[in-house]
């Protein structure tokens, strides 16, 4: 596991499909709503964009901190710079389910894994849930906007990256 303290540049705009969830409800398969979410995106989405393309897990809305609380969380593509793009329009044709988020500019803690999904990226949360409860925890995260970068798209082997908006 590797961490860094890193500064978006640009807010990245996207689209996606967006749940609201707990870490509580996480906790129990009957109630978990992630891996369904990643599993629709997976089905209706990822097959639609271009090889490689970048995907993102933004964490968003909330409500307090990582032990209490809902908030949203939305498998995303970036949006095209371009209003003509192709792979953007033919996503979002496909479904009234799209929501538009973006992910600030800003300070953040990244914490990168790479290995088989979804225990990489669960390592990589482990290991920032574990920073951050940490007493010399030197960050203070803002509970603002989260969110994974999935280099290169791979949602089964690969490279994560977990951004924490920090302060």
């Amino acid at each position: 596991m590797t961490s860094q303290t890193k500064e978006l540049p640009e807010a990245i705009a996207c689209l996606g499909i967006s749940v609201r969830t707990t870490n509580h409800a996480e906790i129990s398969h009957d109630t978990a709503k992630l891996g369904r979410l990643w599993q629709k995106f997976y089905q209706n989405y990822a097959g639609q964009l271009p090889e490689g393309e970048d995907i993102y897990g933004i964490y968003h809305n909330y409500e307090s901190d990582d032990l209490a609380g809902a908030f949203d969380v939305v498998a995303s593509w970036k949006t095209a710079s371009e209003k003509d793009d192709q792979s953007d329009s033919e996503c979002t044709a496909s479904t009234s389910n799209v929501v538009e988020v973006t992910i600030p500019a800003g300070k953040y803690l990244v914490f990168s894994e790479e290995g088989h999904m979804p225990n990489t990226v669960m390592n990589a949360w482990e290991n920032a849930w574990e920073y951050f409860n940490a007493p010399d925890c030197e960050h203070t995260r803002t509970f603002n906007v989260d969110f994974e970068h999935y280099i290169g798209g791979n949602l089964e082997y690969g490279q994560v990256d977990v951004y924490i908006g920090i302060e």
